[in-house]
């Protein structure tokens, strides 16, 4: 054999198994990257990132007085017997009914879910899963149903209530949690 065949033998040799390894590291990646610590981690900063935008959407972004308006008005539309069935359960909540719309306002912020509460008030949900938060909307006439009864997390303006699954109800965390929410507002006035 000559020296410039074994060359060519050599760089091809060399060329497929590069090609073998390179391969071979696609493959492990393709099918045991998606069960790694590393992209569980990727997939939970996302997540996490993704929450926040949301909730400095809903808290600085919104305008409150237009929010609490446009919830109110969906509450005005309900038909009388809406709330009232022989299924009523203590707490619960029902989709908004056809027919009646949801305001620009509230679509605006693109909500994860529009419910309206057994009780009588509208919830909006900005994210589900993980980490549930959004803002539950009263009717100016709206009573507490029960002693237990808790309006929300933290009071943005009368009758227009934002709620966090960050805030466990405890008063130490609670107070921490409310700095933490103070500190989000202040940074993206």
């Amino acid at each position: 054999m000559s020296d410039i065949n074994m060359k060519v033998g050599t760089k091809t040799a060399l060329a497929v198994g590069l090609a073998v390894l390179l391969i071979a590291l696609l493959g492990y990646f393709v099918l045991f990257f998606p069960r790694s610590d590393l992209a569980m981690r990727i997939f939970l900063n996302y997540a996490i990132d993704q929450a926040q935008q949301r909730r400095v959407l809903l808290l600085c972004k919104t305008d409150h007085q237009a929010l609490l308006k446009a919830g109110r008005e969906i509450l005005s539309q309900l038909p009388e017997d809406y709330l009232n069935t022989a299924s009523k359960r203590v707490a619960g909540n029902r989709f908004v009914p056809e027919g009646v719309g949801i305001p620009q306002a509230i679509q605006d912020i693109r909500p994860h879910t529009v419910l309206i509460d057994y009780d009588g008030y509208l919830t909006i949900e900005m994210h589900g899963g993980m980490d549930h938060f959004g803002v539950n909307i009263y009717p100016d006439d709206f009573r507490k149903p029960r002693l237990s009864f808790r309006y929300g997390d933290r009071e943005l303006l009368p009758g227009l209530w934002y709620y966090d699954e960050g805030y466990v109800h405890n008063p130490e965390y609670d107070k921490e949690y409310d700095k933490r929410i103070d500190t989000l507002i202040e940074e993206h006035k």
